[in-house]
């Protein structure tokens, strides 16, 4: 078992640091990204108040009796129901372990904890969950060339690593032309082209081999940009490259060609999410349409297929509107991106993302939204406010 998940620690004692410190080597949790602050309990509940939660919370409380409960259900008020919650104690009290599991705290610990305590506590706590979860793969295709589905991907994809402090992985697929090292301002040394000669071998320690990193959360398996690789794309090894590439990150981005083969077609089936980038014109509007026809019976209406219409305004007058492309398509717009040449072109020439460029651009402010939107994220409002994540601290003790 190796677990792939975000770990919040919030501490009281120096040795709870140290053995959060050294676990993090472990072949459980090598994968694992931590946040490890001082503060406790609550500390851990005023920092969680807008920020997203991880999904493992190891905490630290030095209360006695009510005072812990009324610590837990302060903190349930700001987490997410899917989180799991080691606390760490200070009564050797058997009766209170009892009623803390009752309550839903995944396990119970008496301080003072060593790095041996803390790695079986987690083992037992994932013991038989399934936690080998692939990332989410989203697809974007541009439905005519030089529409820019490249540049939106790569943009939506450090969106999506700032927002939810989330693991990326941009995969670039278009061997000829590709652009995510220009984009992100990288020379690789090795790139997809590379990784797909090992496809009958690749496993995760492989990869990391390949990969390029960019900023803290992104990596990108770039493309050679080259004519003359002689190596074309099959179903079979780009099936291999996705399933190896998917238990690594959060979200798994795919900068597909502007070609029509097996490959695309199988890769766009498959995904969780495609994106359709389409310019606001008559010859976006047809290829729109058949794409959504031909995916339409292929993927279902539980995996999502959305449109995006990037450099509107350009043509201004002869824009088509989101009610045409509803029409044509039964597919309203996810999102619009204002046509901002100047901002968009600093952005490329610098090799930077647009929110570095300009944060409080109109087109970087529709990049972010729709970076929300795939996601599949957002907190769903329920009445009396957020979820809460131990759901019987909603009771009274008895």
């Amino acid at each position: 078992m190796i677990l792939r998940i975000p770990i919040g620690g919030y501490t009281l004692n120096q040795q709870t640091v140290d053995a959060l410190e050294v676990i993090k080597d472990d072949r459980l949790l090598f994968r694992c990204t931590f946040d490890v602050q001082p503060g406790g309990i609550d500390a851990a509940t005023t920092g969680l108040a807008d920020a997203t939660t991880p999904k493992l919370l190891i905490v630290e409380s030095a209360g006695q009796g009510d005072q812990v409960f009324q610590q837990l259900e302060a903190l349930a008020n700001v987490c997410d129901p899917d989180t799991r919650l080691i606390l760490i104690g200070v009564q050797n009290d058997i009766d209170l372990y009892r009623t803390l599991i009752q309550y839903g705290v995944s396990d119970y610990l008496i301080a003072p904890v060593d790095a041996e305590m803390l790695r079986e506590s987690i083992a037992k706590v994932y013991e038989g969950a399934d936690v080998e979860e692939n990332g989410r793969v989203i697809a974007f295709t541009g439905m005519t060339g030089g529409v820019g589905s490249s540049v939106i991907s790569h943009n939506v994809a450090n969106e999506l690593a700032i927002q939810y402090e989330a693991k990326v992985i941009v995969l670039d697929m278009d061997i000829c032309y590709g652009t995510a090292g220009l984009n992100f301002n990288l020379q690789p040394r090795q790139t997809i082209v590379d990784a797909i000669g090992q496809a009958g071998n690749l496993d995760g320690s492989l990869l990391d081999q390949y990969f390029m990193p960019f900023e803290e959360r992104i990596s990108i398996l770039a493309s050679p940009a080259s004519l003359t690789t002689g190596v074309t794309f099959k179903s079979e090894t780009v099936n291999a490259l996705l399933k190896s590439v998917a238990p690594m990150g959060d979200f798994i981005i795919l900068d597909l060609p502007h070609i029509w083969e097996s490959w695309v077609s199988d890769t766009l089936n498959s995904a969780d999410e495609v994106v359709l980038v389409s310019k606001p014109d008559l010859t976006s509007l047809r290829n729109g349409k058949n794409m959504v026809e031909y995916l339409g019976p292929k993927r279902g209406v539980d995996a999502p297929t959305r449109l995006l219409l990037n450099q509107v305004g350009a043509a201004k007058r002869a824009d088509l509107s989101n009610k045409d492309f509803k029409e044509a398509l039964a597919l309203e717009p996810s999102a619009s991106i204002p046509y901002d040449p100047d901002t968009f072109g600093k952005a490329l020439n610098t090799g930077e993302m647009m929110s570095k460029v300009s944060a409080k651009n109109k087109a970087t402010a529709a990049i972010a939204e729709f970076a929300k939107i795939i996601s599949a994220r957002e907190e769903v409002e329920e009445e009396g406010g957020k979820k809460k994540i131990f759901a019987l601290f909603n009771k009274k003790k008895d």
